[in-house]
């Protein structure tokens, strides 16, 4: 799993970029989960949060690429002055077919001042995968 960036600004957006391979020989789907941890927020948070799902279709023996695109809303929690806020620091993203396995793992790290999200926020990450070039 690779990102677009080591650092993210606490209101921006970060790009996940996760490789799947069918190493059978017939057709299959894979589901490639993204999740999420903030090992150091203010309250206690959940162990890994599901910001990010996708269905790939692979061929025998293909390989494809799923691109996760997370705005730093993704990460936001509530905290002890029941503020939704996003801040700085490590956030781990780790991937894999499901929750109990989860292979791949990088961090970002959030930078910049805490922000409070008001009514606009972006949850919701957004996942592609690209047509296999022909």
């Amino acid at each position: 799993m690779t990102t677009s960036a080591e650092r993210c600004p606490t209101d921006g957006t970060v790009e996940a970029r996760v490789t799947v391979t069918n190493t059978g020989t017939r057709p299959a789907e894979e589901v490639v989960q993204l999740y999420a941890s903030d090992p150091v927020a203010q309250v206690a948070r959940p162990v890994a949060q599901l910001v990010g799902f996708a269905r790939v279709p692979l061929a025998p023996g293909q390989t494809r690429e799923v691109v996760f695109e997370i705005p730093t809303d993704a990460f936001s929690y509530t905290d002890p002055g029941l503020r939704r806020i996003v801040e700085p620091g490590v956030i781990a993203l780790t991937a894999g077919p499901s929750a109990a396995d989860r292979p791949l793992r990088t961090d970002i790290l959030l930078t910049g001042d805490t922000v409070v999200l008001g009514r606009a926020r972006r949850l919701t990450t957004h996942a592609r995968v690209p047509e296999p070039a022909s």
